[in-house]
């Protein structure tokens, strides 16, 4: 792809992003889905985008022209897709993660989280290039990205929200305990 829609792609994604958050509570009130059951629905959505590029191992078998992000028009439709479903994703993790803060303690904890965002941020890609590097093909990697999204849902649905509220106020700082 020439630079040009590289760009358009990077102005694309952004502003999908800020649509999907504008229309996902609007789905969720619609639906009337609990936050946990939107953020699953998103995470499953999400997963919806390395699944299609699987789609080239069975694509570059045929002579197909499309499919399996293959070509330029399915990746300005990933760009619209990926935005819509991580801006929204964004925030609905943020929102349910803030459930689970003691008041007061936001700035530490928002910390954390920023924290384990950006090294996610480093290594997923790290674990990406390497599985490409090491098969020759970036499909594979794919599979990857796939088995670590799946593996959030049963996590994200582990997780007793309102024992966390209980406990978030219940919590008390101790500074110095050994």
């Amino acid at each position: 792809m020439p630079a040009s829609s590289l760009i358009l792609i990077g102005i694309i994604t952004p502003t999908s992003g800020i649509l999907g958050s504008l229309l996902w509570p609007q789905i969720q009130r619609t639906l009337s889905l609990s936050s946990i059951t939107t953020l699953t629905i998103l995470v499953l959505l999400a997963s919806l985008i390395p699944l299609y590029g699987c789609l080239g191992f069975i694509i570059q078998s045929f002579s197909f022209r499309f499919g399996g992000l293959t070509t330029p028009g399915e990746m300005f439709g990933l760009a619209v897709i990926f935005g819509s479903v991580y801006g929204a994703f964004q925030g609905y993790a943020r929102a349910f993660y803030g459930e689970l803060i003691p008041r007061g303690e936001e700035a530490r904890w928002y910390g954390l989280f920023s924290i384990t965002d950006k090294s996610s941020s480093f290594l997923g890609p790290l674990v990406v290039g390497v599985i490409a590097d090491l098969t020759g093909n970036i499909r594979y990697a794919f599979l990857f990205l796939v088995a670590m999204i799946w593996i959030a849902v049963p996590l994200l649905w582990s997780v007793d929200i309102e024992k966390g509220r209980i406990d978030a106020r219940n919590y008390v700082y101790r500074e110095g305990l050994t």
